[in-house]
């Protein structure tokens, strides 16, 4: 097992996450995503995650709303609201994930491995019970990723 240089970064879900702050109360969370990658359609049931967009630029799901967002672009999504995103063109994207009051990390932490190096990672692993973890950590998985709507996910 290679042991991380980097104590905050992990590849999970096939991006690169890079622990900035945590409280009780806020994560900050600073993610290399790479190009074409979209989560499954979820929502967090006991907070609200906000996106900022540093690099790139990501089309995003909000409830009923679509927004297509590049550089400081900012989408806030309320508790429980289902949501994902897309990350657009042929570079990495970097976006500031917020997430009020913390939860996350763990999740994030638990579906991964200490980052290696502060790039994306080579594969993008899911883990096959993604839906059951996602509940255990207060969401739940709603729907395919945005760029593969025929995907069946089973709960």
């Amino acid at each position: 097992m290679t042991t991380s240089t980097h104590p905050d970064a992990i590849w999970s879900l096939g991006c690169l996450f890079v622990l900035k702050n945590r409280t009780d109360d806020l994560e900050l969370i600073d993610a290399l995503v790479p190009p074409g990658y979209s989560p499954p359609m979820h929502r967090h049931d006991f907070g609200a995650e906000s996106f900022y967009v540093v690099e790139g630029s990501a089309r995003f799901v909000v409830g009923d709303e679509e927004l297509t967002l590049g550089p400081g672009g900012f989408v806030r999504v309320p508790p429980s609201t289902p949501h994902s995103f897309e990350t657009l063109g042929d570079e990495p994207s970097q976006i500031l994930d917020i997430v009020t009051p913390a939860g996350l990390w763990d999740f994030f932490s638990e579906c991964g491995e200490p980052a290696a190096e502060l790039r994306v990672p080579d594969e993008i692993r899911i883990p096959e019970n993604l839906p059951e973890m996602v509940a255990r950590y207060g969401g739940a998985v709603v729907g395919p990723p945005l760029n593969r709507p025929a995907l069946a996910l089973g709960a």
